[in-house]
């Protein structure tokens, strides 16, 4: 009967080692379903954080559209700016200068003599699309990055001088997207 007793030995050890399995098997089973919830409940809030900060940037672009439109940027203007961005890129001899104007570079121009208030745009159509003075522009660009360096922007405009002058609409687009 030793053989017996060998046997239920064996036998408990055997059905103790399955049980700590399935124990360990379980745990783990439990774990894995526990990661898998948080995991999911991290997609979701991340999800919502994304959502969130897509509306919170429509908001704004919509906000920026407003300001833009109050300053004589046309929205036609604003659309083919943004069309233009999206284009593929053109050869090296052809493509866009994207270097800061100078005074001599068309983006800056002396504007004729009309005086107007300090916070009216000027603008003019010469051809070369709409226009606005570099008062104007600069105090735009410092609303909206924030910073109030008047002179910095209105150098980066081109307007080097004191004296009035005006830029094209589409250098302030520039000068906004670099900001």
């Amino acid at each position: 009967m030793a053989k017996k007793g060998d046997d239920t030995a064996s036998a408990l050890r055997i059905r103790e080692n399955q049980r700590r399995s399935r124990n360990r098997r379980k745990e783990l089973i439990d774990e894995l379903q526990g990661r898998i919830q948080k995991y999911e409940r991290e997609g979701v809030a991340a999800t919502q954080e994304m959502q969130r900060a897509a509306r919170k940037v429509a908001e704004e672009n919509a906000r920026l559209r407003s300001l833009l439109a109050h300053h004589g940027i046309l929205q036609d203007e604003v659309d083919a700016f943004l069309r233009s961005c999206d284009e593929p890129a053109l050869p090296n001899d052809a493509s866009l200068n994207t270097s800061v104007p100078s005074a001599q570079q068309p983006g800056a121009v002396p504007v004729n003599a009309l005086v107007t208030a300090p916070n009216e745009a000027q603008f003019s159509d010469n051809g070369n699309g709409l226009e606005i003075s570099c008062e104007t522009a600069a105090t735009i660009i410092v609303e909206m990055r924030g910073d109030g360096d008047v002179d910095s922007i209105r150098a980066s405009l081109g307007c080097t001088s004191r004296e009035e002058c005006s830029v094209r609409n589409s250098t302030v687009l520039q000068i906004m997207d670099e900001g």
